[in-house]
């Protein structure tokens, strides 16, 4: 029996280490952030119910998608050669907070909770992101609405009205000699918009993350508001990558360390190298990043979190604070805009009227 199960594994194996760079390139643009956090928790509760790494694995590929069971296949054969899990994450690519949090579950012997950690960190991951998504929904669909009003507009009543006046034999002047005029060019104007927009999309896509904020986002710390925003997200990502990885039983010096190769923002990688610098020459954590672009509370509740010994769950704490507190913030941003962009809608539809009935006035001013 033993035999042929070995057999069976083997001939197994020596299938998926033939379709293995196939099989990893579906992963890598199948899997999201969200899917990984599923896997990690359910993997977690598994082994925290004493269920073995490979009966684990077996148990969700019954349970899973044709694709995602040909993964987990692959990952029990390379446990069966002796590669460990972290190693095999790596060929998925998964987040790099995972794997490192998986590494040091391996290394702790705590894999149940590296992995309810690294559930944890893409939940937070999601979460942030629906947030983001929901914030900018009521901007999008203003101006969703202006580019249909816009559309008719121009397609329907400016040209009315230029035929209107022209049947009239009305002299158009001015400001509305120029509305009228681009009615054969607002197609093209619209189709060039579109393009920018859209290749600018790619371009952001096509970036790699963790390479830094954009030049707009060093345009936008000028606003106090924005600048005060940008630095909670800021904090709230340090913190939260570093509480996490303390939180698993890394050390601090190569909690730090693994932090340099995370995609976190550039200013952050850059400031990790810093703080770990200071504290290898001996400074405490807090003192070390008293000169970093954080929150000013930040140094102090890590100062007070060294002398009673517990950082990871201060850090955790802080996390918590500051994802509520940028919560607050995006929320009083989108109120902020929302009567911003109704006059904007307001001024450029009554502008268009205007121009539009300004020859009507001057000829019932000739009357």
């Amino acid at each position: 029996m033993t035999k042929r199960l070995d057999a069976a594994w083997n001939a197994l194996a020596s299938r998926l280490r033939a379709g293995d760079r196939r099989t990893g390139a579906v992963m890598r643009k199948r899997l999201d952030v969200a899917a990984w956090g599923a896997f990690a928790g359910r993997l977690a509760r598994l082994l925290d119910g004493g269920v073995p790494l490979l009966e684990a694995l077996a148990f969700l590929a019954v349970r899973s998608s044709a694709k995602e069971r040909t993964w987990l296949q692959e990952l029990q054969v390379r446990l069966q050669e002796g590669h460990p899990l972290s190693d095999s994450l790596k060929r998925g690519d998964a987040p790099l907070m995972m794997q490192a949090l998986v590494e040091v579950g391996e290394h702790g012997g705590d894999l149940a909770g590296s992995l309810f950690r690294s559930a944890d960190y893409c939940t937070e991951q999601v979460k942030w992101r629906r947030e983001r998504r929901q914030a900018m929904l009521y901007p999008l669909l203003v101006g969703a609405v202006l580019l249909l009003l816009s559309l008719f507009l121009f397609s329907v009543v400016v040209p009315r009205f230029a035929a209107l006046y022209a049947g009239m034999g009305l002299e158009v002047r001015g400001a509305t000699r120029v509305l009228f005029g681009m009615i054969d060019l607002f197609p093209t104007l619209l189709g060039a918009a579109l393009a920018s927009g859209g290749a600018g999309m790619v371009w952001k896509r096509s970036r790699k993350r963790g390479k830094g904020t954009y030049s707009v986002l060093n345009r936008l710390r000028k606003v106090p508001f924005l600048r005060r925003l940008l630095l909670v997200e800021r904090t709230h990502e340090w913190v939260a990558t570093l509480g996490l990885l303390l939180d698993g039983g890394v050390p601090l010096l190569q909690a730090l360390q693994v932090q340099e190769r995370l995609p976190l923002r550039e200013e952050n990688r850059t400031a990790c190298v810093r703080i770990r610098e200071k504290v290898l020459l001996g400074s405490p954590l807090g003192e070390a990043i008293a000169g970093e672009q954080l929150d000013a509370a930040l140094p102090l509740a890590i100062g007070v979190a060294e002398v009673t010994g517990d950082l990871s769950r201060a850090l955790l704490a802080v996390e918590r604070e500051l994802a509520e507190q940028r919560k607050q913030m995006m929320s009083l941003l989108i109120k902020g805009l929302e009567p911003i962009l109704i006059l904007i809608a307001g001024l450029f539809v009554g502008l268009v009227a205007l121009l539009m009935m300004w020859p009507m006035l001057d000829l019932i001013q000739t009357i």
